[in-house]
């Protein structure tokens, strides 16, 4: 099983933040535009039991996902799994901490298990931690001016 932790410290409140990752519009906002994120079945926001269908390019490839947001405790957290897609295994934890001082801490904590077959040589282990942490990066990037003091 594959690991991978990203975090940025914002100068809000997790309710804020949390509005904002709990909705695929604000997710889509974040999203670098070169995955082209698209979805194409998904509630203006996500609640215990939401099912969300969408398109992501990577590595050359465009995908049809669903996940399943499994837990769900506003605004602290809630977690969302692949039930159909390219992962043998996807579970993105969602956490957010009070920051001592005022405002607040974004964790993301995604255990995956690569493609099997043609579409895993392809997506690699390594392939796949790359460009999560680029994604990221990105996101950050536009969360802190989203959120800027």
């Amino acid at each position: 099983m594959e690991s991978f932790e990203a975090r940025v410290e914002l100068p809000c409140s997790i309710e804020s933040v949390f509005d904002l990752v709990s909705s695929p519009e604000g997710i889509k906002k974040i999203s670098p535009p070169e995955i082209g994120l698209f979805f194409t079945n998904a509630p203006d926001r996500y609640e215990l039991g939401t099912k969300v269908d969408f398109k992501v390019q990577a590595m050359g490839l465009v995908r049809q996902l669903t996940h399943e947001i499994t837990a769900f405790d506003e605004p602290n957290s809630f977690t969302e799994e692949q039930i159909d897609g390219p992962f043998r295994h996807w579970v993105h934890e969602h956490h957010l901490e009070v920051r001592e001082g005022g405002g607040c801490v974004v964790i993301d904590r995604i255990q995956f298990l690569p493609p099997g077959g043609v579409a895993g040589m392809i997506m690699t282990a390594s392939k796949i931690l790359e460009n999560l942490e680029d994604g990221f990066d990105y996101r950050h990037e536009q969360l802190e001016q989203h959120f800027k003091e």
